[in-house]
């Protein structure tokens, strides 16, 4: 392989011979496969796909489809891979590749899935693809990648979520900090991050309570204090019982002078 210059390269690509670029391409993606090296594989695609539109309705098509879409998949070039996959679904139900093809499907989204704060479209696909996989592959080769790569996924989804609506919280949104956070608890009810929304719900609740006017202050308070209740109540020993119980101190102060006005 080693010994294929640029210049036999180039005649082979420039030439019309199928099956010398075939072949040709088929060194390339084995050799990249093996030792990595992107420009190999770059080359195998150039030559593959050139040959690709000659092979419809040929049993060589299979081959080519797939060695495109993994090829595209070793080079990490994620969003192609994943659409080339599917289409190799499609075109090939039967092969004994769909498996495979599949699960790097799925993955491939998986991979191009970007870090929480960004637009989440590819984790979305990511997800949907990994089900897919799972539910057809109970026992299949991939099913504790796929498994792991979803919970992940989800807990990348959640976590969005739950800095949403903690950002209204850092904004000093107080009523609509409580009511996203609320929102996001009953959207997510096995969330590892329900604690904590559990607890800046609370909180939330209580500075809006203590900065309302008199007037509205005791049924704003006695909000705070139900999601009080509901946060000792699922975490008696949580990471914020503390504050929690410090700001229920605070609360039993505010209703003491309530109780003096209104004497």
């Amino acid at each position: 392989m080693t010994l294929i210059s640029c210049g036999e390269y180039n005649e082979v690509l420039k030439g019309n011979s199928t099956e010398d670029k075939f072949n040709l391409a088929k060194e390339f993606y084995e050799t990249s496969l093996e030792n990595g090296k992107r420009g190999k594989m770059l080359k195998a695609l150039r030559l593959f796909e050139q040959i690709q539109p000659g092979m419809r309705g040929k049993p060589q098509n299979e081959i080519v489809s797939f060695y495109i879409a993994n090829g595209n998949y070793a080079i990490g070039d994620y969003i192609v891979s994943g659409y080339k996959f599917e289409r190799f679904i499609k075109s090939f139900p039967d092969s004994n590749k769909k498996e495979e093809a599949a699960y790097k499907s799925a993955d491939s989204y998986y991979q191009a899935s970007p870090r929480y704060s960004l637009d989440q479209k590819e984790t979305y696909t990511a997800i949907e693809k990994l089900q897919i996989y799972l539910n057809a592959y109970p026992e299949g080769e991939y099913f504790d990648q796929a498994n792991s790569h979803l919970a992940e996924l989800t807990d990348k989804l959640e976590k969005k979520s739950y800095e949403i609506a903690k950002k209204y919280h850092h904004m000093e949104y107080w009523q609509s900090a409580a009511h996203a956070l609320n929102n996001f608890i009953e959207a997510n009810p096995g969330s590892k991050y329900n604690e904590a929304a559990y607890y800046y719900k609370f909180e939330s609740q209580f500075i809006y309570a203590e900065k309302s006017f008199k007037t509205l202050m005791r049924e704003r308070l006695q909000k705070a204090d139900s999601y009080y209740k509901d946060y000792i109540e699922r975490y008696p020993e949580g990471e914020f019982i503390e504050k929690a119980n410090a700001l229920k101190a605070e609360m039993a102060l505010l209703y003491e002078d309530l109780d003096e006005l209104e004497l």
